[in-house]
């Protein structure tokens, strides 16, 4: 197949996978985008079993889908890189990590997520506007598809091990740049487990547990896919939060992408400058920016001696 085709043939797979993935929150959530159907304590109504179970063909196929967009991004061409990461994310001994499980390290951290919140130090510093996070307020690491796959790659159900393994890639991945046949893979865990969800699905009764107000103090932290998204609240008798913090993966990832930038600088310094400036773009997009980021984040200045 031609370039164009095979660009065609990704379009549409991705844009069937999203429809299917569209359907899917609708049905649970009320509505594809923002759903509605989330409370305090589970849902304001249940789905109906076959509702449910109508999702299981169309899962099939977004499983399928996703399998062939393993093989497609495992054939692209990666620059040679290997990071030096310290790799951060919640570990489950069952289950590959979404929402439950301890934070743990490539080096042996093993945190509740109230520990973690104590660990994690934000700070400013004066060449960027974001904010840079490190453990303890010493560590760099990298958080997100990468240090989720390294640590948890061995729970990974057979259906996703099969396709990683076929891709080329093993328990460990350290280049950056194919964090993206990561990412496939873990979009057919993804299917895979919601296939599963509906399969043994049983409609809850009540669809939500009441949750009476009280003071307290929460902390909780899952898998956004770019990496570890933690909340921490305190509530007053009211149930008002009194304080609240927020930290997203790309605070935790900024020091780890701008030393990936240098790693990027330094070995490619044969490109042109046009060239060279798309591979630091492609170095930044590796770890998933937001849109706005990934549209306006580079201005480079190329200076040789």
């Amino acid at each position: 197949m031609e370039l164009a085709e095979l660009d065609r043939a990704a379009v549409e797979r991705g844009l069937a996978i999203k429809k299917i993935g569209n359907l899917l929150m609708a049905t649970v959530g009320g509505r594809a985008i923002h759903p509605v159907n989330v409370q305090v304590g589970g849902f304001y109504s249940a789905p109906a079993p076959p509702e449910i179970a109508a999702l299981a063909d169309p899962l099939r196929r977004a499983r399928d889908l996703a399998l062939e967009t393993v093989s497609w991004v495992a054939g692209f061409d990666f620059p040679d890189m290997a990071g030096d990461y310290h790799f951060v994310s919640l570990r489950s001994p069952r289950h590959y990590p979404i929402e439950s499980g301890r934070i743990a390290s490539s080096d042996g951290l093993d945190l509740s997520p109230s520990a973690f919140n104590q660990m994690v130090v934000e700070e400013h510093v004066a060449r960027s506007t974001a904010l840079h996070a490190r453990l303890a307020g010493q560590r760099d690491y990298l958080t997100g598809p990468l240090a989720r796959y390294a640590l948890n790659s061995s729970v990974l159900p057979q259906v996703a091990r099969e396709a990683a393994t076929a891709a080329g890639l093993g328990p460990v991945v350290t280049n950056p740049f194919q964090s993206i046949v990561v990412r496939a893979v873990e979009l057919v865990f993804a299917c895979d487990e919601a296939l599963r969800l509906v399969e043994s699905y049983e409609a809850p009764n009540p669809p939500a547990t009441d949750v009476p107000l009280r003071a307290g103090v929460g902390v909780g932290v899952s898998e956004a896919p770019r990496g570890l998204l933690l909340h921490a609240y305190t509530l007053d008798a009211a149930g008002d939060i009194t304080t609240a913090r927020i930290v997203p993966p790309t605070s935790q990832n900024q020091i780890t992408i701008e030393a990936d930038l240098r790693r990027v600088v330094q070995g490619a310094l044969d490109l042109s400058d046009a060239d060279l400036g798309l591979r630091c773009e492609q170095a930044v997009r590796n770890h998933d920016p937001c849109i706005s980021c990934a549209a306006h984040f580079l201005d480079i200045t190329v200076v040789r001696a």
